[in-house]
């Protein structure tokens, strides 16, 4: 009974004491404003509706390497094959801060869609590649609108 009553007395001050002075308190400005504030440091901006399209398009990739077999960069262009395309993805996906480590790989590419065909999981390669592309020689995410 007596924790019962120790439970119901914290939640009780939680509700009349701690959560109005955490109010009074907190940082003002925009939603986005405050994910900026505690989250871009980290390297974890907000997305688009396309990186999150991108992103979940990529997470198909099971980095079996065909892709990268089948592309004439690999070969010819030292910044491709050392980095390859279900790196880039995996970079991409932990953080979006890094991906201009991988911009030399990206730009190479010519775009040609023939990886595309070579992706036992249908992987919409070039179109990533492209949107990876774009983010990576940005440099930064682009400007987002709150709605």
């Amino acid at each position: 009974m007596a924790t019962r009553a120790g439970a119901l007395s914290y939640l009780a001050w939680r509700a009349l004491v701690a959560h109005p002075l955490r109010r009074l308190f907190r940082r003002r400005g925009t939603g986005l404003e405050r994910f900026r504030a505690a989250y871009v440091a980290e390297g974890l901006g907000p997305t688009t509706p396309e990186d999150r399209a991108v992103g979940e398009a990529a997470s198909a990739c099971v980095a079996c390497g065909l892709c990268e077999l089948g592309c004439e960069l690999a070969g010819a262009v030292p910044a491709v094959r050392a980095l390859g395309l279900h790196a880039a993805f995996r970079l991409y996906s932990r953080s979006a801060a890094g991906l201009p480590l991988a911009a030399a790989a990206l730009e190479a590419c010519a775009g040609c869609a023939g990886c595309d065909a070579l992706c036992p999981t249908g992987v919409p390669i070039a179109r990533i590649v492209r949107h990876l592309r774009a983010k990576a020689l940005a440099g930064r995410d682009p400007p987002v609108r709150e709605g």
